[in-house]
């Protein structure tokens, strides 16, 4: 996946934590204790690790040229 293609998806998946997180806290739950956020936030920590091993390799292609 392209590193735009990552940052799409990474945007889309934020939005969905942020409401999930606006959710959670008007119900008076604490965001730890929300399996629904949990897992999104782990979809996005995913994603962040994708896109940094990325540009860890884009930057090493460089390196080697």
């Amino acid at each position: 996946m392209k590193k735009s293609s990552f940052n799409k998806k990474l945007k889309i998946e934020k939005e969905k934590l942020n409401m999930l997180a606006d959710e959670t806290w008007e119900k008076g739950i604490p965001l730890n204790q929300d399996e629904a956020f949990m897992a999104q936030n782990r979809k996005v920590d995913e994603l962040v690790v994708k896109i940094l091993k990325e540009q860890e390799r884009q930057r090493k292609n460089q390196q080697e040229r």
